[in-house]
């Protein structure tokens, strides 16, 4: 069977427009949050090419953020506020994914801006990396931001920067590949488990969830009825008790 193609290279200057306009997006739903409108909403940087976050973040911030992203094309560094994206990664996130590649890092790096306004976590890492790629989930599953459509049609292509985002190996510290694709669908509202609360995360990292044959079939990418394209184009948030549509980023006890 042939290989599909990789989406074309991205230049330098495609890549900051593209970041630019999917944070503006972004920014309306950080606005219209009750759990984030009082934020200060974070600088996004994407870093010229060579730098990568860890090291343009240095200090005890860096040091924290081994655990929950060193590999991380996406990086919130607290001592400067702001968002730093790796240029390389990124685009090659968008050569393999397309736009919804790098919506899904920016997404993450501003989950982890809001994880970032929190006293320190008690969630084991993998945990923690599961409710950045919720709250992704929530920001994005409040714009009109999607994967475009792909022919022919890949199943898993609304969680496939979820579930590339790491390798299996490091499933203990981030997650495994269902696991993170199972908590952006949550964010997105389109899973039985209603949110991103520190107790439902727990639950996902120990494979714990109201419906276990999607997080199943998320390991082979085969359920059609949730992640072929027409259900990406038509997708719909469901309402559940206590859980709004669009999904809300839940307020955290002793938030900043």
């Amino acid at each position: 069977m042939a290989a599909a193609a990789a989406a074309p290279a991205v230049d330098s200057a495609e890549l900051d427009s593209t970041v630019k306009s999917i944070a503006t997006q972004l920014r309306q739903t950080w606005n219209a949050d009750p759990g984030t409108a009082t934020l200060l909403w974070p600088a996004i940087e994407v870093l010229p090419p060579g730098q990568t976050p860890l090291a343009v973040c240095s200090g005890a911030n860096a040091a924290a953020s081994v655990a929950t992203g060193a590999q991380s094309p996406a990086l919130f560094c607290a001592a400067s506020g702001k968002v730093l994206l790796d240029r390389t990664r990124l685009a090659r996130e968008a050569s393999r994914h397309g736009e919804w590649g790098v919506v899904y890092w920016v997404g993450v790096g501003l989950a982890k801006a809001i994880l970032g306004s929190r006293p320190t976590s008690l969630l084991p890492p993998a945990a923690a990396n599961l409710q950045a790629n919720c709250l992704a989930g929530v920001l994005i599953g409040g714009t009109n931001l999607q994967p475009r459509p792909q022919a022919p049609p890949k199943p898993d292509q609304l969680v496939a920067p979820a579930n590339r985002a790491y390798a299996t190996a490091a499933a203990e510290q981030m997650g495994t590949r269902s696991q993170r694709s199972y908590a952006l669908l949550t964010g997105l509202g389109v899973t039985d488990l209603g949110g991103c609360s520190d107790a439902s995360m727990a639950q996902l990292a120990m494979d714990q969830v109201p419906d276990p044959a999607l997080l199943t079939e998320l390991a082979t990418g085969t359920d059609r009825a949730v992640l072929n394209t027409l259900g990406v184009i038509h997708r719909r948030c469901r309402r559940l008790p206590n859980a709004p549509c669009p999904r809300q980023v839940p307020r955290f006890s002793g938030q900043k």
